[in-house]
């Protein structure tokens, strides 16, 4: 089945929620990569320490689970590749436009040569919306404060 079609089989509230996607990716990936971030920092909310997790209202896991479909479906039909934080800070957005608190994690770890990883991925309690990840094999990035706009 094509894209187009697959797209069309999907319930009214896919299909939305993919567009939204798709709109909050584009949004985060030009703030992430054309706008200083000690200038929109502030804008995406609390970076979550090692166990600060949200709780997981059991009526929440169905638009959890809806937002994080979208935003990978939205990931894969974008013409760039929007890497980890834009997918974070998109399916973060999405969240909250259904009043769903969220925890936004920015991890660390070194590659074998030595540099830098950077990684960024977006809790609901227990439950992944995105950036999949080991997270045994981050340090947890400290947030720092962001200067005003």
């Amino acid at each position: 089945m094509g894209k187009l079609a697959s797209f069309l089989a999907l319930d009214g509230a896919d299909r939305w929620a993919t567009f939204e996607a798709l709109f909050d990716l584009a949004v985060a990936q030009l703030r992430v990569r054309l706008v200083p971030p000690r200038k929109w920092r502030s804008s995406f909310g609390p970076i979550a320490a090692g166990g600060d997790l949200v709780a997981l209202d059991p009526d929440a896991i169905a638009p959890v689970r809806r937002v994080r479909l979208a935003v990978l479906r939205a990931t894969r039909n974008l013409p760039t590749d929007p890497n980890c934080l834009p997918q974070a800070l998109a399916a973060r957005r999405m969240l909250e436009r259904r009043g769903i608190a969220s925890s936004l994690f920015l991890g660390a770890e070194r590659d074998a040569d030595g540099k830098p990883r950077f990684h960024a991925w977006l809790k609901v309690g227990p439950e992944w919306v995105t950036g999949l990840c080991d997270e045994s094999r981050y340090t947890l990035l400290v947030p720092g404060e962001a200067e005003p706009a």
